[in-house]
């Protein structure tokens, strides 16, 4: 993309001429907001509490029911059977809750996104200001790039959230066949639905949990990355998080032998992933917390 350089202004210019040749300016790190992510995790949970309740709730009512009686008492047809039954149910319950996923994802990606637009802007006015020796530089432009990239972190986040239903349904049918084959009675077979629908809840929860947190990091860091370039910032430098119970190690040591302390440009992107040679910015890796700050560098007085 084509950029002006950060310099523009007579104030600016001036700014820029009290650095030495081979200087460096660093604004504040750009720290994403974790309550976004627990805000994101919480709406996608209530859908699936919603839907775990719906499912429950249905099998429950056929598997307490005449036809499940018939079938272990008197070994009924299978076409009346309650293998029969659950398949019908649970196909239905899939196409709704296929639909209100859908339909619900969009509204949960988009509050998302408008919150992290917000938070974006402010953080990177603040770390520009840092930067600048006290300038005030509006990143509220909404460029092109910004959009394209709001644009696209929409779409992969409707996909991951509709993909939390379509994953539960799949275990909980495999489950649901499962008990009914190998269970030997009303007895054992009550239980054991039970358990499994508990137990992929929990898997389900922990995916949107996991979902939340990661694409909240990378839609941040790539709209920071596109607000940056729209004000003619042309560099960065990666900072490790420190956190994390399995740090990339690649990640976390320092400049030049991993990415810590590391100044990159967006034109030339470091390698995120040594295994496949992948290049990036911090979090955009699979549960990457590594945060970027805004950084300058001078020779002989001009942004280089």
């Amino acid at each position: 993309m084509a950029r002006n350089p950060f310099p523009q202004s007579p104030g600016r210019k001036a700014w820029a001429e009290k650095f030495k040749p081979n200087s460096v300016s660093r604004g504040t790190p750009l720290e994403y907001n974790a309550a976004i992510a627990a805000r994101y995790t919480r709406e996608i949970d209530k859908l699936i509490n919603k839907m775990a309740a719906d499912v429950e709730k249905q099998l429950k009512q056929l598997y307490t029911s005449e036809t499940s009686k018939e079938y272990f008492v008197e070994d009924a047809a299978m076409d009346s059977s309650i293998a029969s039954q659950s398949r019908i149910i649970t196909n239905k319950l899939m196409a709704k809750w296929a639909k209100i996923f859908n339909d619900e994802s969009k509204d949960i990606a988009k509050q998302m996104l408008g919150g992290i637009d917000n938070v974006s802007q402010k953080a990177l006015e603040t770390s520009l200001k840092e930067l600048s020796g006290g300038l005030t530089i509006d990143a509220s432009i909404v460029s092109a790039d910004v959009k394209e990239v709001a644009k696209s972190a929409f779409n992969a986040n409707v996909k991951l959230i509709t993909s939390i239903q379509s994953r539960y349904f799949d275990q909980v049918v495999g489950a649901v066949d499962r008990s009914i084959m190998t269970g030997s009675g009303l007895a054992e077979l009550i239980p054991t639905i039970n358990e499994s629908l508990k137990s992929q809840k929990r898997i389900a929860k922990n995916r949107a949990k996991n979902i939340a947190l990661d694409q909240t990091r990378k839609a941040y860091n790539s709209i920071n990355k596109a607000r940056m370039e729209s004000v003619g910032i042309t560099k960065f430098e990666w900072l490790h998080s420190g956190g994390g119970k399995e740090p990339r190690e690649h990640h976390k040591q320092r400049w030049p032998a991993g990415l810590n302390g590391g100044v990159f440009s967006f034109d030339d992107l470091p390698i995120i992933d040594e295994k496949t040679g992948e290049r990036g910015i911090p979090g955009q890796a699979i549960n990457c917390k590594c945060r970027m700050r805004p950084v300058i560098e001078f020779k002989n007085g001009e942004q280089s």
